[in-house]
């Protein structure tokens, strides 16, 4: 028998080994920036700012990170791509389109969405509560702050047929715990959301969309590179 698997979707996990230095750096500026933007946002419980980070921060901590960053892109287009590339080393310019962070609290959630004009999207976490403390909320429990991902069968659930033989299209989410110093990285059409958090400390996170593209490409201009 001759079995073939095709359109697989790739999440890439990373951690990232200096968070413990530069997550509290991170939250303070952020936590600043959200005041000098917004005074009034303090009293509601999720801010977003501008996706403009890459220019408004300008410590070597931050260029060190987005380097992080840009390198987790290479290697999960690599690896999605294996058999579509051409063998051999390719030459990629990886263009950050837009990095942006969110604070929440207070039950707040983001709904299902997916991210435009990009291939790749990545979602950072800088600062929640302590694993034990965060899925101890009596209501939200191990879900509380999560980031969860939908199939891309998901929308084929809907009033479809169920038995043991597609027993495969069931599971049709993943969640990730929001791990201080993880960065999550993923195709930018898959659907996702953030589930609903609640806490002593405020669930901030980093966010940013990428494109890939070839050195020399048209839509390849950036000023982080990575072969």
């Amino acid at each position: 028998m001759e079995s073939l698997e095709v359109w697989p979707t790739h999440i890439g996990i990373h951690h990232y080994e200096m968070a413990s230095n530069v997550n509290p750096l991170f939250r303070k500026i952020f936590h600043t920036m959200r005041v000098t933007d917004d005074y009034d946002s303090q009293n509601n419980p999720f801010y977003a700012s501008r996706d403009d980070l890459l220019n408004r921060v300008k410590l070597n901590e931050w260029t060190d990170f987005v380097n992080f960053g840009v390198a987790a892109i290479r290697d999960s287009a690599k690896l999605a791509n294996v058999g579509v590339w051409p063998e051999g080393s390719v030459d990629l310019q990886i263009e950050i389109k837009g990095i942006w962070f969110q604070i929440s609290n207070g039950g707040v959630h983001h709904d299902i969405h997916t991210h435009g004009n990009c291939s790749w999207s990545a979602v950072y976490i800088v600062d929640v509560d302590e694993h034990e403390r965060r899925i101890s909320h009596p209501s939200y429990g191990a879900m509380n702050g999560v980031t969860r991902f939908y199939s891309p069968l998901f929308e084929r659930l809907g009033g479809a047929y169920s038995d043991f033989g597609n027993a495969y299209l069931q599971n049709a989410t993943a969640d990730f715990d929001p791990i201080p110093g993880r960065l999550i990285i993923f195709p930018s059409w898959l659907p996702h959301q953030a589930m609903p958090y609640q806490g002593d400390r405020d669930r901030v996170i980093i966010s940013f969309n990428a494109g890939v593209g070839r050195i020399g490409q048209s839509n390849a201009l950036s000023e982080y590179a990575s072969s």
